[in-house]
């Protein structure tokens, strides 16, 4: 049964309460007092007898886009308040920017043909290949509003593992080498600790120092690669797609390119880590051979 309290009556145009007498045309379903009814003689509705429709159908058409505009405004209303930051991001972790994100989509419902710095949300999902509902957000918050920072916990711990498994093979050796420098101090102590042959006195208070500082470097260092290194992998994935769209002749041939290209591959990560123990190993050698 329609409720009609709160709606104007289509005769003098006042709104129902709960005690008025209601009555409604038969055939449009439009109500009246039963006074104003009575007075008109007949329904002065015409619009929905000459279109036949009713009126509880054109009132639920009514109620239905009222209610999607609250949603949208109210949507608007949160997407600018995390923008200023002045909510937490987990509010309706479901929406962003007015979409709903789908998991199962490449696209995670992201409007695929969206701008991200010069490249397509298509093409930069291509790209990432595995984890868009993690990544695609993330990279259109930074397009949005520059934001740079953000949490990454492999990179926190092995960030060199994280470059290599996202094919960043520069930060790879980058990070292999800077962890390796650091790690010298530590090394020349756990040799003499094994009672390697080196020169070095590390019961020194300099030694002790350089140890020290070394240390608090290093996690400085992983620290950095932590909150930095999705915006490198964004900055890494739009340069790379920008190359293969420059060579590419072809739209079948670009995303085949972009997925061979992009993505993430473990084989990569097992070869850092040969060349991270390969590395230590050379320079434990060259330290007992000149120290």
């Amino acid at each position: 049964m329609v409720d009609y309290v709160g709606q104007p009556c289509f005769g003098c145009h006042a709104v129902f309460t709960k005690d008025d007498d209601i009555v409604v045309c038969p055939e449009c379903g439009t109500p009246y007092h039963r006074d104003c009814y009575r007075a008109a003689g007949a329904c002065t509705n015409t619009a929905l007898h000459e279109t036949g429709t009713s009126w509880q159908a054109e009132k639920k058409a009514e109620i239905a886009a009222q209610k999607r505009i609250e949603k949208q405004q109210e949507i608007e209303r949160q997407q600018a308040e995390r923008e200023r930051g002045d909510v937490a991001a987990s509010v309706q972790p479901e929406l962003y920017d007015g979409v709903r994100l789908n998991p199962d989509d490449p696209c995670v419902g992201l409007d695929p043909a969206e701008n991200m710095d010069g490249v397509s949300v298509k093409e930069m999902a291509a790209f990432i290949a595995s984890n868009q509902f993690y990544y695609l957000p993330l990279f259109r918050l930074m397009q949005r509003t520059g934001k740079k920072i953000s949490f990454n916990l492999l990179s926190l711990f092995c960030p060199h593992l994280y470059f290599a498994n996202r094919k960043m093979w520069a930060m790879t050796i980058v990070t292999i080498l800077v962890n390796l420098v650091l790690t010298i101090p530590s090394m020349m102590l756990l040799m003499q600790k094994m009672n390697l042959a080196i020169s070095v006195d590390v019961t020194t208070v300099a030694f002790t120092r350089i140890l020290d500082l070394s240390q608090l470097i290093s996690m400085v260092f992983s620290f950095v690669c932590c909150m930095f290194s999705n915006y490198l992998y964004y900055r890494f994935a739009r340069k790379q797609i920008t190359r293969i769209k420059g060579q590419a002749k072809s739209e079948q041939q670009l995303y085949q390119t972009l997925h061979e290209a992009g993505g993430t591959s473990l084989t990569n990560m097992i070869c850092a880590v040969i060349i991270e123990s390969a590395t230590m190993f050379t320079l434990m050698i060259a330290l007992m051979f000149f120290l």
